[in-house]
């Protein structure tokens, strides 16, 4: 009974301390200052960074006169910090981004059969109306060419509801969560299941809306409404409650284009339902969009020098560009306001770095991780292979995109994956000495772990580096992949590159994309704990002896060579 007593005591006793590996260091000294830099309201600046990027300077979508302005504002910001070598760094290759655009103007409303207005948001791309214009709306679900033909001649001045009303259920489930213990301890399992068999995606609902070409290859339903001469398409999505989701082409030729609005889905209900009971409904909009050549194409980047492995560079990320429905402010505002102020906290606290801590602020991530993948092009490898049409040259390959926008799909369900680079990669110096990467960008929640991005060997690591945040969240980490942000661009070319797991709150549910995503869907404490963490995991990596480890880059396909 003692010796069963004594192992009791033993095991109790080692689960108390952290599963780590015992040669990390951690100088709990410079982990508290951090902390009382970041953690102290009275310090911490990231809200009012958040507000210059969203209330002032929002939205951030890319090649806007906006996010050149956001830009100047961060670099100007890092650079009265005290941040080094600080500049708006361009792209090597455009990547398609021929015209930026803004919009100006949006009025919209019904004049008969009664007044109302009409809230909504122009397509990023597509043209305006010239001027108030006047039409009838009318309903038009027939997709294929053959079936549109009786409405040919019928549809000049009209204003169309490209798909019918749709159900919006009611918020039967809390829109705001926290992940649970129970959700974390799942995440830490090897498997990634995908949707089971006959199990609809609960994210699936109004995450996509506005395309309107589909229904038959080869032809383009759009084009279509636009030779008719209709006035233009509105759209909508079914998660209701005055929410709508927006995207957009940057291909988009206003030449031969038609106005596309995303509006809300009781808007669009009351529409379809008047127009179903045979009463005329007419609307008058008033758009102006402005379309600007060749806009400077850039990301934002700076840095605070290391001491003895200063040629050594741990980089912290978020993409700085977002849609433009609203201010941007849970994408992605939140992540780059994280990220600066993690730069102010390791310069404010006076902690010594050994190795170079460098930031990078990303645009173009909306349209396939371009900024983050130009820049990894440009730094550390290219891909041997000629360029895939319309993604420049050598750069690893985009995330894929959801059916609409260029929208991500839900958080904690995207894409990871490697490859694409058939014949392998041409690896620069600065690859050698990259010692880790890390992202946030999956809205305002606080960070509860790490993705590992399959790579077992920093798990022992990072087990000791979440010691100290234990007691404000940080508990878990998951083997799995996590795509369709920046740090897939480190991933691609066998870099340590690393997502932060964060609580949900509102992400999926109202502002990922959708015309909500303002400032007010921040949460000030969760802000404050993610620019400590990421602050103190730059600080950690700096001055760790060696570099993290990597996991073997993938084989080229078809045993073709490496590159290197």
């Amino acid at each position: 009974m003692k010796r069963t007593i004594i192992a009791l005591a033993v095991a109790a006793a080692a689960a108390s301390f952290p599963i780590g590996a015992a040669s990390e260091k951690i100088d709990y000294d410079a982990i508290s200052r951090i902390k009382a830099q970041g953690l102290n309201p009275a310090n911490s600046q990231v809200m009012d960074i958040s507000s210059w990027l969203t209330d002032v300077h929002g939205p951030r979508l890319t090649g806007s006169p906006n996010i050149q302005k956001a830009a100047e504002w961060a670099a100007a910001k890092l650079t009265e910090w005290g941040l080094q070598h600080v500049a708006l760094e361009p792209w090597g290759d455009r990547n398609g981004f021929d015209r930026g655009w803004a919009n100006e103007k949006f009025y919209m409303a019904a004049v008969s059969p009664q007044a109302f207005p009409i809230p909504g948001t122009p397509t990023g791309w597509s043209p305006g109306t010239n001027g108030l214009v006047r039409g009838d709306v009318v309903l038009v679900t027939e997709t294929t060419q053959e079936d549109l033909q009786k409405y040919a001649g019928k549809l000049k001045g009209k204003w169309i509801l490209a798909q019918a009303a749709p159900d919006v259920a009611a918020f039967w489930s809390a829109p705001a969560t926290r992940t649970t213990p129970e959700e974390l301890e799942r995440m830490e399992l090897a498997a990634n299941p995908g949707p089971e068999f006959g199990v609809a995606n609960p994210n699936a609902a109004g995450r996509g809306g506005g395309r309107g070409n589909f229904g038959q290859p080869g032809f383009n339903r759009n084009d279509w409404f636009r030779s008719e001469g209709a006035a233009g398409l509105l759209s909508t999505a079914p998660r209701g409650h005055g929410i709508y989701v927006i995207g957009g082409n940057r291909a988009t030729d206003p030449a031969s284009a038609i106005p596309q609005i995303s509006i809300p889905a009781e808007q669009y209900g009351r529409l379809a339902r008047m127009l179903a009971k045979n009463v005329p409904v007419t609307i008058e909009a008033d758009i102006k969009n402005t379309y600007t050549p060749n806009p400077p194409m850039f990301n934002v980047v700076g840095e605070l020098p290391g001491t003895d492995k200063a040629d050594e560079v741990v980089m912290l990320g978020a993409h700085f560009d977002s849609w433009h429905a609203s201010t941007g402010a849970t994408d992605n505002a939140a992540g780059s306001a994280a990220m600066m102020e993690a730069m102010r906290i390791l310069k404010q606290s006076g902690v010594k770095l050994r190795r170079t801590v460098r930031i990078a602020l990303w645009t173009g991530e909306e349209q396939g991780l371009i900024g983050s993948r130009e820049y990894v092009k440009a730094h550390f490898a290219a891909c041997s292979d000629p360029a895939p049409a319309g993604r420049g040259t050598g750069a690893p390959p985009a995330a894929p995109a959801a059916a609409a926008g260029g929208q991500q799909p839900p958080a904690g369900q995207r894409g990871g994956g490697r490859g694409g680079c058939q014949t392998g990669y041409t690896f620069k110096p600065e690859h050698a000495k990259f010692a880790g990467y890390f992202n946030i960008d999956n809205g305002t929640g606080a960070i509860r772990g790490v993705y590992l991005q399959q790579n077992d060997a920093v798990a022992p690591i990072f087990r000791e580096w979440m010691e100290p945040f234990r007691s404000i969240g940080m508990t878990s980490l998951t083997i799995r992949n996590t795509g369709g942000t920046d740090h897939g661009s480190y991933d691609a070319v066998g870099l340590p590159g690393f997502q932060f797991i964060q609580d949900e709150v509102e992400y999926d549910t109202m502002t990922h994309h959708t015309n909500l995503d303002s400032y007010e869907r921040l949460q000030p404490g969760d802000m404050m704990k993610n620019a400590t963490i990421a602050a103190s995991f730059a600080y950690l990596a700096a001055n760790r002896d060696e570099k993290l480890p990597r996991k073997p880059m993938p084989a080229p396909a078809a045993g073709r060579g490496t590159g290197q």
